[in-house]
């Protein structure tokens, strides 16, 4: 009402609300109705005082002063008891029970101290009262009044409550000076122009030089390749995202090739390992078995309320190195990071989050530094427990689209929790799903070179583990859905060996531990105790090693020989196929069934390698060879940002599908020629693009996009990655 009064009936109307507003609070009362009522005048009043305030300001200094004259007329007791009311009844910044506890304060200078240090900035009305000398004026009469005759006694008393009260941190306001340097979301480093240090307090905190972005990579590239060891890179790149974030992620994007082993695998492996001595500031959020029943609280802790993807993470099977609690936080962190570098997500639009449950890691549990539980892991219903109330929070947080990935459970616990919320979230497992989507992308992008179409190749898993059956899963829906064939007539050219051997019929219908994810895999042949043995039966024409389970390596298995694909394995391969396809998928890279170089001269240059860890390119007969990574770096980053443009509702395999097709349409001659299967890895960025605009156009075209119109997804993908360079700020 009062946008319609002209400047002196406002200014008239707002000198008659102020009194109101700061009326005597109303008496207690027991019923409901009263309650409500009472509340809704007080609301009532502290609007009165807001409009008022805001009116006495519209006229500078003069309307200033005839608040202070306004507010003069009532004694500071009841000016008090009005802020009090508006804090406890309005939400103006301070919360109930900070209100509460100031309302118990036995003396004046209490509350002038907590009003003025707190209120002055939480409430809305406070330009019209008189702000902490007025209050400390009004607490020394009420001191005098009550017997005091010392002004130094009163100033004792009220320095000590000042310093004995609770404080409540705040920092909601326009970041400048040294706040601004130590904000890494806004830092520029010496890259700040004249006129920003000007105007932003900036002068004398800096050295006096102005560095262009280009000029602090070249600086950071330099540092980093002074250093020799791979962890003090981690640690070096850590410390400079904790400061400068944009320059972070413009330096990696630069030199993505030569940084992408230092941020991710197989280093960030190690890192986690030593992440008890190497913790410096929390990035992302840390629930515990503890906060059962109060998950949603702590998500609110969050400051971001825009988050589009989460990356969960328990630590129980990190790559090489097994249950490492909440330590492996960091493949969390590092995950998170290569969404923004490789796939554009902006960084506050990820969110690490790290389950501790405990650990079974007994040299963990002795550890003094250990930051997690130092218990042993909680399984069973108080697990799943803890990950419903998780994720109900998460989509009731941040919306039932967010994209939840999760990484490095144990391979059992990812499977289940797939297929626990497959049905209604967007969980996506990069250990599962996106294994097996680069998988598929090199077959694709192999096909050419293995003559014949896809229903003429044979496929031999060495490994039957959840990872496996993922891949082959995924394998079989492509064969169906390309040449339109029944799925159990695709599973005929797909076979698996596990540490008891080939799986067989005989096999199924005897053993009674058999996994069900083997068992559309069980084709009636004859037993093979060997891989080697395998091969002659099978004569498959693509090799693929998937060894992630723990039942691989132990005495007895099959599987447990690191170099399973010898010599003789891949001469019988090069004798099945004109150009065999062979994948070392293990992990780590110690667990690589064979080299590239081993390959190439057992099967004398005739096969089609990859690796999932990197490899060094070498010389075979006067050519240099160049071994492709089937990494998920090229999957996860693109399908994550294809989910977020496309707002898709749950991750389906003609998703998955489609961004495999996209990753092998990327592979240009000049990389067939050099040996490779995939693109170099520093066009992941522009690769993760095309992908996005693939999965966005196939969510929209069957219909799981919350988008209702056509668009050019790949310019939206474009559009929504993220780009480092600084922005101005003036």
């Amino acid at each position: 009402m009062s946008h319609f009064l002209s400047d002196t009936r406002r200014v008239e109307w707002a000198r008659r609300a102020l009194p109101r507003a700061i009326a005597t609070p109303p008496t207690r009362r027991t019923s409901t109705h009263a309650r409500r009522t009472s509340r809704g005048r007080s609301q009532s009043r502290a609007r009165d005082f807001a409009r008022a305030s805001r009116a006495f300001a519209r006229e500078g200094r003069a309307g200033r002063a005839r608040a202070r004259n306004a507010s003069s007329e009532r004694r500071p007791r009841a000016m008090w008891r009005a802020v009090r009311r508006r804090a406890s009844c309005a939400g103006d910044g301070l919360s109930r029970a900070r209100a509460s506890a100031v309302t118990h304060t036995s003396s004046m200078a209490s509350a002038s101290t907590a009003v003025a240090r707190d209120g002055a900035r939480a409430g809305g009305g406070m330009e019209a009262t008189r702000g902490w000398r007025g209050f400390r004026a009004s607490g020394a009469r009420a001191f005098a009044a009550s017997g005091g005759s010392d002004p130094d006694d009163y100033d004792a008393r009220l320095r000590s409550a000042t310093t004995q009260r609770g404080m409540v941190p705040w920092a909601r306001k326009v970041v400048s000076g040294a706040e601004l340097l130590w904000s890494n979301k806004y830092n520029k480093g010496m890259s700040f122009t004249e006129a920003e240090r000007e105007s932003m307090n900036l002068r004398g905190l800096l050295p006096p030089a102005i560095f262009s972005q280009e000029v602090q990579v070249e600086r950071v590239i330099t540092r980093l390749r002074s250093v020799s060891s791979d962890m003090e890179k981690h640690a070096w790149l850590n410390s400079l995202y904790e400061r400068n974030e944009r320059l972070f992620y413009r330096v990696l994007k630069d030199h993505l090739e030569e940084l992408l082993p230092i941020l991710g695998a197989p280093t960030m492996w190690q890192a986690c390992a030593d992440y008890g001595l190497m913790y410096r500031r929390p990035r992302g959020l840390y629930i515990s078995i503890n906060d059962r029943g109060s998950v949603y609280a702590l998500l609110k802790n969050w400051p971001g309320r825009n988050v589009k993807a989460v990356v969960l993470t328990d630590g129980q099977r990190v790559t090489g190195l097994g249950d490492l609690g909440v330590q492996g936080m960091g493949t969390a962190v590092s995950k998170a990071s290569l969404f923004t570098a490789l796939g554009g997500l902006d960084p506050s639009d990820v969110l690490p989050i790290c389950i501790d449950v405990g650990t079974d890691n007994e040299a963990l549990l002795k550890d003094k530094f250990y930051i997690g539980l130092k218990q042993k892991r909680v399984t069973g219903d108080a697990y799943e427990d803890l990950m419903d109330e998780v994720v109900n929070g998460l989509r009731r947080r941040f919306g039932p689209r967010v994209l939840l990935c999760f990484e490095e459970f144990s391979n059992t616990n990812a499977k289940k929790l797939l297929n626990r919320y497959a049905s209604d979230c967007v969980a996506y497992c990069d250990d599962l799903q996106g294994t097996a989507t680069a998988m598929l992308a090199a077959v694709i992008s192999a096909l050419p070179q293995m003559k014949g179409s896809l229903r003429d190749q044979t496929f031999l898993f060495a490994g039957a583990g959840e990872t496996g059956a993922s891949c082959a899963d995924l394998l079989a829906t492509y064969i169906a859905k390309e040449h339109g064939v029944p799925l159990h007539e695709a599973r005929r050219k797909i076979y698996f060996i596990d540490r008891k051997g080939l799986v067989t019929r005989r096999r199924a219908e005897e053993e009674d531990d058999l996994e069900i994810h083997k068992l559309p895999y069980a084709h009636d042949l004859q037993e093979c105790g060997s891989v080697l043995e395998a091969v002659e039966v099978i004569k498959p024409t693509a090799l693929i090693g998937v060894r992630r389970h723990r039942f691989s390596f132990f005495d007895g298995s099959v599987l447990r020989d690191e170099k399973l694909f010898n010599e003789a394995v891949l001469k019988k391969m090069a004798q099945c196929s004109e150009r065999p396809l062979i994948m070392a998928l293990s992990r780590p890279r110690t667990l690589h069934e064979c080299t590239a170089e081993e390959a190439y001269k057992a099967t004398d240059g005739k096969c089609i390698y990859l690796a999932s860890c990197p490899q060094e390119s070498f010389e075979y007969d006067g050519k240099t060879i160049e071994v492709s990574e089937c990494s998920t770096d090229y999957i996860f980053p693109g399908f994550g940002l294809g989910q977020v443009i496309s707002e898709t509702a749950l991750v389906r395999e003609s998703l998955l599908i489609a961004a495999a097709e996209a990753v092998a349409e990327m592979a240009s001659p000049e990389d067939i020629e050099r040996g490779a299967v995939f693109p170099r890895k520093r066009h992941i960025p522009e690769i993760s693009a095309h992908v996005a605009a693939r999965v966005a156009r196939v969510a929209f075209e069957t219909g799981s996009s919350a988008h209702q119109k056509r668009r050019d997804w790949l310019a939206v993908a474009k559009s929504w990655q993220f780009d480092p360079s600084y922005r101005p700020y003036i």
